[in-house]
């Protein structure tokens, strides 16, 4: 789930600053090119993120790492006590950090000064670790729990074997599955869902779907960002279209992330990627960026396995 969307992003940020009175023509003029864009998502517990500096391209030039990449560029993260400098590799605009794990509860300023001397600052507070007490599976009615899942921690030199336990198989359609928390406060919560035997079975009746809506069907979901005003969080059936093994991941946002997800009109929806049709959204989202544009962030997560089976 590291957010790494910009290149359609940029074409959206880009439109938001064209008037629609405007000539036809003008809406692919250079208008808004050479925005510095900063790409990077903090995980707790995890290493430090590589990070990703571009440049905004004129909405008519595909986009590509050789044409926005930023080269040269001076990288640093610092917090908890130290500073992480940051190396260039490829593709050109690929930064990579020198070490460090990611610590919970702490505050993070993203330095980055480019060769011509613009500088690009941002700043996460990391939240704290996000705490699950427990997957269960409920009856239809919500009411009662039928089978409690077993997760990843409790195999950790083969998290596999998840997806072949009896409590973690799953038949599509019957009963919900609930992720329960600890009392946890949070920015937002995201959750994400994906089918990982990519050659498996539709479980969807197609009969009156034409081959366009089918192509739809796709192996990764993700809902809109919320903000958690209950211990308890619901994984529905719409969002699983295919038999076999599905990991779901529950995340736990920053400020910055959540607010940029909750303002792209793509991703506030549940999609996945940024951007839509020129000009239905002249706003662009809220980045929390000093100096230029893109998402600083960072988040908690935790995820479970199981199997959906076919009825």
């Amino acid at each position: 789930m590291v957010l790494k969307r910009w290149p359609i992003l940029l074409t959206l940020a880009l439109f938001a600053t064209c008037s629609p009175e405007r000539p036809d023509e003008e809406f692919f003029a250079p208008v808004g090119a050479g925005i510095p864009v900063v790409d990077a998502t903090m995980v707790v517990g995890k290493p430090f993120p590589d990070v990703y500096v571009t440049e905004t391209l004129a909405p008519n030039q595909p986009f590509s790492y050789e044409a926005a990449g930023v080269q040269g560029a001076m990288v640093s993260i610092a917090g908890g006590g130290m500073t992480v400098p940051y190396f260039s590799t490829l593709p050109p605009g690929h930064y990579v950090p020198a070490g460090g794990d990611v610590l919970p509860e702490t505050t993070y300023r993203l330095n980055v000064t480019l060769p011509d001397g613009r500088v690009v600052r941002a700043t996460t507070t990391t939240p704290g670790p996000l705490r699950v007490r427990d997957w269960v599976l409920l009856d239809s009615n919500g009411q009662n729990v039928v089978q409690t899942l077993r997760t990843f921690d409790e195999f950790p030199t083969d998290e596999d074997t998840v997806y072949t336990l009896p409590e973690n198989q799953l038949i599509f359609g019957v009963g919900l599955l609930e992720v329960r928390l600890e009392n946890d406060p949070a920015e937002g919560y995201l959750v994400g869902l994906q089918s990982l035997d990519l050659d498996s079975e539709l479980l969807v009746d197609t009969s009156f779907l034409d081959e366009e809506d089918i192509d739809n069907f796709t192996r990764q979901n993700s809902s809109p960002p919320f903000a958690a005003t209950q211990t308890y969080l619901r994984a529905p059936w719409f969002a699983i279209y295919y038999e076999g093994r599905y990991k779901v991941r529950v995340f736990k946002m920053d400020r910055n992330w959540y607010d940029l997800a909750r303002t792209d009109p793509v991703m506030g929806a549940g999609g996945f990627g940024f951007g839509g049709e020129a000009g239905d959204n002249t706003v662009p989202p809220l980045f929390h960026v000093e100096g230029g544009v893109g998402l600083f962030g960072s988040m908690a997560s935790d995820s479970i396995g199981f199997y959906v089976n076919a009825p």
